[in-house]
């Protein structure tokens, strides 16, 4: 993935929202819920040059681990 995001930057916000953002401060969550996301893209983009797997399988094994679902119990039947 080359083109990771980056944090956003509060003073380019108000350049693009022509102002708005003189309302947020850094500790707005918005603001703070788009700089953890780049960040937790970054980390995924990072494991997955030290592990192998593509950045698409690290996501889907970690929203296969988040499911809140009921848990499934798998019998294999080997025969001898």
């Amino acid at each position: 993935m080359s083109n990771l995001l980056i944090p956003v930057d509060s003073q380019a916000l108000e350049a693009v929202t022509g102002g708005a953002s003189s309302r947020c401060s850094p500790s707005d969550p918005v603001l703070k819920n788009l700089t953890d996301l780049s960040n937790t893209l970054k980390s995924v983009g990072c494991a997955s040059k030290k592990t192998g797997f593509s950045i698409t399988e690290i996501l889907m094994l970690g929203l296969l681990m988040n499911r809140n679902g009921p848990q499934v119990n798998v019998f294999v039947r080997r025969h001898y």
